[in-house]
């Protein structure tokens, strides 16, 4: 919401910038980019065991699947399958949303009229730039982004762990 809150400061911003209402707009860009590095360190660990745990479970309740068969055990196993794969599609959702409203805000600040504002703005607005264009997405472990191309890609790598599981037993 932060991302927005800025991207919205910056698309209201007049052609002919004042000082002070720029620097209303830096502040917000600073503190939401402070926000955006603590709330990666906080999820940082969660989300990994996360979707560590969760891509072992799919593989392991899909083997459960196949060799109890058909049943009313295996009902509830699927229904928590189900659930545990919208709870990580969910988290993965969310990451997607959070990288894309990063994104915005360099989209915003390009848009901005860069030329026609005086000299110690157009530094500013080029040191904001360089700051927008850093990759800003929530990561599990510091290891890969949490969005929805890495959900498809932990359950196609569930799926292949199971057929290997389904193949050695």
């Amino acid at each position: 919401m932060l991302f927005q809150i800025t991207v919205m400061q910056i698309r209201e911003l007049p052609p002919s910038i004042l000082q002070a209402d720029f620097n209303i707009v830096i502040r917000s860009h600073c503190k939401t980019l402070q926000c955006a590095t603590k709330l990666q360190r906080v999820m940082n660990l969660t989300l990994m065991i996360q979707l560590t745990c969760c891509s072992a479970i799919w593989c392991l309740m899909l083997f459960y699947i196949l060799q109890m068969g058909l049943s009313f055990k295996v009902l509830n196993v699927s229904l928590l399958l189900l659930l545990m794969t919208f709870e990580t599609y969910m988290y993965c959702h969310l990451g997607t949303k959070y990288t894309n409203a990063a994104d915005e805000v360099f989209g915003a600040l390009q848009q901005l009229t860069w030329y026609e504002q005086p000299v110690p703005i157009q530094r500013q607005l080029y040191f904001m730039m360089q700051h927008s264009q850093r990759s800003i997405a929530l990561k599990a472990g510091k290891l890969f982004p949490v969005n929805i191309a890495q959900f498809s890609e932990i359950v196609k790598k569930s799926y292949s762990f199971y057929l290997v599981l389904k193949d050695v037993f």
